[in-house]
């Protein structure tokens, strides 16, 4: 009788992203980490499950490093928001929300990301008005119950943000600063003690949804609050995300507020380091980047995103080249619309493309296939996953060789990279576990799922109603603000088309 802790999957076409090469090799499993990979035919226990993957792919499970589970809800509600837009509709499109959103939520995204072969993923967890252990054991739940891995961090803030962005509160109207001035930000010593509650009494495995700290970015978060932030995190071995330098505003409010750049700021304060990964990163000049490869900062790129908020595009290959690890995420689906890690792998290495036509300075599939499993993996503070190899967890994802874009099949790694769209997952394994088999969710049924949410949207809409008005009279306000703030002359330039002279 078979096994079920033990399994070999013969003859798939492996690819480890950052090994370049597909090769037919098998993979064994014992309780849920490779015991060994090798040759077809290779010896294994009598006992163990065997899986014919002779006509598939088997990659590493892509890892996404950056997402919002609160934000799932929020797909396809708009299409024209800047990244402050975004923010400034918080308590539209993120109040409000039950338990059971929470819920919800995080378990659309883990779903959408399990189906399109993503095994974990990094995902910074906003609660209003402050994180709560109820919302987070919430949303780590719905990690738990699709089966995927997540570090799971609470957002925070404490400096208000239309008092963060210098002169945009005093650009508002009478009636719209009142509106504002009753969105009071939380204490941050509470917000500090809240989590460090939390952090004691967190019921979830290290390995499987460790919790980690989310300063979102370091214009909100006062000097104070920001220090204990990370002081916190140190202090109970948690790995920590902020948004850095996402958008030109942030940048510019920066140079005014402190006379420095964001990683400038955030140097001069100790937080830079190895536990610390960086949405985003649009607007690092040379210098941060230096400064962030040398303290063994994670840069998490989220192109989709980046483009759909007219926030500008990061450029890769001089993150590469300074020596910074590189992760790719997706963002939100309330500013990228979809979980497609394949989609936000092809988009990282092709944007490299606009800044030069010397194909020399262009990011390899290689590259990008890495940055979305190992340098992904490194940015989550998960060293064993991201790879096929002994000692790794068995997050492995299989591929349909019949897919038609791998007709013909000529470059493996060239052709998951460029052409694969999430069309060919045709199963989806964690920890050693089935989570996806023929296509098909096991662990969560989708279908049930359907009328929770409808019925969730339909109440959230009714009781967040007046805070879409308000913020529907801001848009015009808050958007032509921010947009002469973007006018305004920077060192750096990371909008399509010719640098501004003046």
């Amino acid at each position: 009788m078979a096994n079920p802790s033990r399994l070999i999957v013969r003859s798939g076409l492996v690819l480890n992203p950052g090994d370049g090469v597909a090769k037919p090799h098998d993979i064994l499993v014992i309780d849920g980490r490779i015991a060994e990979v090798g040759p077809h035919g290779m010896e294994a226990p009598p006992d163990a499950a065997v899986i014919d993957a002779s006509d598939r792919i088997v990659h590493p499970g892509l890892v996404n490093a950056h997402t919002h589970g609160h934000g799932h809800y929020s797909r396809g509600v708009t299409d024209d928001v800047t990244l402050e837009l975004l923010l400034a509709a918080g308590p539209w499109l993120t109040g409000q929300r039950s338990r059971e959103d929470k819920y919800l939520s995080t378990a659309i995204g883990a779903a959408e990301m399990v189906l399109k072969g993503c095994t974990a993923c990094y995902d910074m967890f906003l609660e209003l008005p402050v994180p709560t252990l109820d919302g987070l054991t919430a949303a780590a739940q719905a990690y738990s119950d699709v089966g995927m891995r997540a570090v799971l961090a609470p957002m925070v803030a404490d400096h208000p943000f239309f008092h963060a962005i210098p002169g945009l509160y005093d650009a508002l109207p009478d009636n719209l600063r009142r509106e504002v001035d009753a969105l009071t930000s939380p204490d941050g010593e509470v917000v500090l003690k809240r989590i460090k509650e939390i952090a004691r009494s967190w019921p979830f495995a290290q390995d499987d949804i460790p919790l980690a700290m989310g300063p979102t970015v370091p214009l909100l978060c006062t000097d104070a609050f920001m220090n204990g932030c990370v002081a916190l995190a140190r202090e109970h071995g948690m790995m920590i995300q902020t948004h850095l330098s996402e958008s030109k505003v942030q940048e510019v409010a920066a140079q005014r507020r402190y006379g420095m750049s964001l990683t400038e700021h955030l140097a001069r304060l100790g937080v830079l380091g190895p536990d610390l990964s960086a949405a985003h990163g649009v607007w690092l000049s040379d210098g941060d980047m230096m400064r962030l490869a040398d303290e063994g900062v994670s840069v998490v790129l989220n192109v989709a995103s980046n483009m759909r908020l007219g926030s500008g595009l990061p450029q890769m290959r001089r993150l590469l080249d300074e020596g910074v690890n590189v992760a790719v995420g997706t963002d939100s689906s309330s500013c990228c619309d979809n979980q497609n890690m394949y989609e936000a792998t092809r988009l990282a290495a092709y944007t490299s493309h606009l800044f030069s036509n010397d194909y020399r300075q262009w990011v390899t599939s290689r590259e990008a296939a890495h940055a979305a499993t190992e340098g992904s993996a490194r940015a989550l503070g998960m060293p064993n996953i991201g790879r096929i190899d002994r000692g790794y967890y068995a997050d492995l994802v299989f591929l349909d060789l019949g897919a038609v874009h791998y007709l013909p099949l000529r470059n493996v790694l060239n052709q998951v990279v460029q052409a694969e769209d999430s069309t060919a997952v045709r199963d989806v394994m964690i920890n050693g576990r089935w989570v996806v088999r023929d296509r098909k969710l096991l662990t969560l049924d989708i279908g049930r799922l359907r009328p929770r949410v409808g019925e969730a949207i339909a109440r959230l809409d009714a009781l967040t109603a007046t805070h879409r008005a308000i913020f529907r009279q801001m848009q015009p306000i808050v958007g032509s603000y921010c947009a002469g703030l973007s006018a305004t002359r920077h060192h750096v330039h990371r909008f399509a088309g010719i640098a501004p002279t003046t």
